[in-house]
């Protein structure tokens, strides 16, 4: 029997061939001296992206389906994955030199947090903000055109960004970005599965919340750089099937919420003032 890797990384795929080597590439480039698994679940695409995979890097389980399903397709990793840590990683995002073996040191070394993310930086290195507070009932509209030109740089989308916080130290958080999720075995039990119904747009905020209610904490760790080229496609084109489809996500994800708003908000507000407290304070504090 083989032995147990310490991370087993789930990546999805839909007709990105070119980034998701790229992608995949990072992790065999920097994840050492941390051991591995690659799953790549390939979403029904038709431009080879599944033949590149299985070609480029032998070892990776690639699992075909035969149509997009979103990101719920990352549940056909998780009930794959036997490492003793699971990654979710886009597939347009790099780890960069220590970023894995920092979020497992993380994790390693802080029993209470269930989830860690790290700071994620555009191609050109700016800061990505990626820690999130709860997300306000309008934000889909409030980040599309032409309400964005209003409320893109507004009180209520840069509150929800963090935009008002520090990013340079490690702190629990609401939530943080889909692109890099380092997480426990445990957390996985205790969340379960992706819900199929948020196809794609608010299901980090979702597995999040459900990790917390787990009662493990959810850990933003800048000390661990990822590379993110977040295309935001949906935004660009407001009308489009995907935009539509990650609308109706995030009216489900709100519905499903809506009797624990008040309380996750208000965990919220509390996470902000134990870190803008002495010594910052969170799930092991910034280091």
């Amino acid at each position: 029997m083989p032995a147990i890797p310490d991370v087993s990384v789930i990546v999805v795929a839909h007709d990105v061939r070119d980034e998701v080597v790229a992608c995949l590439e990072s992790v065999e480039r920097h994840a050492s001296p941390v051991t591995y698994e690659l799953l790549l679940v390939d979403n029904g695409s038709t431009d080879g992206t599944a033949e590149a995979v299985a070609a480029a890097f032998p070892a990776a389980e690639v699992v075909r389906l035969p149509r997009n399903v979103g990101i719920a397709a990352r549940n056909e990793g998780l009930r794959r994955a036997y490492g003793r840590l699971r990654m979710f990683l886009d597939s347009d995002a790099r780890l960069t030199p220590g970023a894995l073996p920092e979020l497992v040191a993380y994790l390693d070394s802080h029993p209470e947090a269930g989830l860690v993310g790290p700071r994620l930086v555009y191609e050109d290195r700016t800061l990505q903000l990626s820690a999130r507070r709860f997300p306000p009932l309008l934000l889909p509209l409030m980040r599309r055109p032409p309400l964005d030109r209003f409320f893109e740089d507004g009180r209520s989308v840069r509150r929800h960004v963090m935009a008002d916080d520090r990013h340079d130290q490690t702190r629990e958080v609401e939530y943080v970005l889909g692109a890099c999720q380092l997480f426990t075995a445990r957390a996985q039990s205790a969340a379960g599965e992706l819900d199929p119904r948020i196809f794609f747009g608010p299901d980090d905020a979702d597995w999040c919340f459900r990790i917390r209610g787990a009662g493990l904490a959810v850990v933003y760790h800048p000390a661990a750089t990822v590379v993110h080229a977040y295309r935001r496609s949906s935004a660009r084109t407001p009308l489009s099937r995907i935009a539509l489809a990650q609308l109706e996500a995030f009216a489900r994800f709100q519905w499903k919420w809506r009797r624990e708003r008040a309380r996750l908000i208000r965990e919220g507000r509390e996470m902000d003032a134990r870190a803008q407290g002495p010594g910052g304070g969170q799930a092991g504090a910034a280091e």
